[in-house]
């Protein structure tokens, strides 16, 4: 995930390391600072089996402990049971930080994989030997204390953004809507088409730019055509593109809706991003979106499925060009002031020392 690779090379205290069962194409990490378990070849594989099925971290264990590492962060809570593994062979303490839908996602659903068995399986010793379980929202941490785990050790640290890269630079804005994100249920980018379809029906088409991609797309793009949408599907773009549009856009969408399967967002990066951008957000009142704006001065909050409400809300910054311009202002200082990912990782870092010194004095790798 890009977001957590700009959180683990923001920090200043501590150096990060990579590690994983198996390298995934797309993200650039530091070669250097990469270590992982399956290298490829008929050994590799049997490496990350051995990993990932047995909690045998053996040469993965081998190659880190060159770096001397004085903690495991897994970010995920799915990664929490393999980054014990990693943990216990290191002789040093966990953190584990759940994002959204590994907080929300009932287990009936998470089962019909192996490796959510294998997370189901190693869930109870994961949570009893973390040192701290950090949840990005208030949203997520009643949800893990909704599911047992323990008050004393879930704290909320939210993520942060650069906002020195995320920053309006005067271009000129367009009449579009813009979302960017999965092609997914939980995104709810299927109620964001239908209030562009009403708008059109009402006599104000608004053209649409959605990047991203997912398995809801041809099933979106059908549904685009049908309700007479004026959108365009541009898929995953480079980090400098999405920038350039959230600069551009009139107003950011974050249709987010609980999932069938309970699966939902914890606090998503977006409306960071386009608040940072001073650029207006629409967005329902879904899990810890309305810890991540200012309602009403930086965002406009509907409910979930509320077709009508989102059509309302974007017609009104379309039309409302000083909106634009007071909200975005409003946005850009409160993420300023909250989420500054210089700021967050330096809290982060001191969670850090927290858990290293409790251990330190208890003379063990967990609390």
């Amino acid at each position: 995930m890009t977001f957590i690779l700009s959180h683990a090379e923001a920090l200043k205290r501590y150096q990060p390391v990579f590690a994983g069962a198996h390298r995934v194409p797309g993200l650039k990490l530091p070669q250097d600072r990469v270590v992982i378990a399956n290298r490829g070849g008929l050994s590799g594989r049997a490496e990350e089996l051995l990993f990932r099925r047995f909690r045998i971290a053996g040469r993965l264990a081998a190659d880190l402990d060159k770096f001397r590492p004085r903690l495991v962060h897994a970010h995920f809570g799915l990664s929490g049971p393999a980054a014990l593994t990693l943990a216990d062979a290191l002789g040093v303490p966990l953190i584990i930080t759940y994002h959204g839908r590994d907080a929300t996602i009932a287990d009936e659903e998470v089962r019909k994989s192996w490796l959510g068995r294998e997370y189901v399986r190693g869930r109870e010793a994961a949570v009893r030997k973390a040192g701290l379980i950090i949840a990005v929202s208030d949203f997520i941490r009643k949800q893990l204390l909704t599911k047992g785990y323990p008050d004393s050790k879930v704290v909320v640290h939210r993520n942060g953004i650069n906002t020195s890269y995320f920053r309006y630079t005067g271009q000129e804005r367009e009449p579009v809507v813009l979302f960017v994100g999965r092609f997914v249920q939980k995104k709810g980018c299927e109620y964001l088409l239908h209030a562009l379809g009403q708008l059109r029906y009402e006599g104000h088409p608004v053209r649409a730019v959605l990047i991203g991609d997912g398995p809801f797309r041809p099933t979106l793009e059908k549904l685009a055509t049908d309700v007479g949408a004026d959108v365009n599907f541009a898929g995953f773009l480079p980090l400098e593109e999405v920038r350039d549009w959230l600069g551009r856009a009139t107003v950011v969408a974050v249709p987010s809706v609980t999932a069938t399967d309970g699966d939902c967002e914890g606090l998503p990066t977006v409306i960071l991003e386009a608040q940072a951008m001073g650029t207006p957000v629409v967005a329902t009142r879904h899990a810890g979106i309305p810890e991540g704006v200012l309602e009403n001065r930086s965002a406009l909050l509907v409910t979930e499925r509320d077709v009508a409400g989102l059509a309302q809300a974007i017609r009104f910054f379309i039309e409302k060009p000083e909106a634009v311009s007071s909200f975005g202002a409003a946005g850009r200082a409160f993420v300023e002031s909250r989420f500054d990912i210089v700021t967050q990782t330096r809290g982060l870092e001191d969670l850090y020392d927290r858990v290293r010194k409790r251990a330190e004095a208890t003379g063990k790798a967990e609390a």
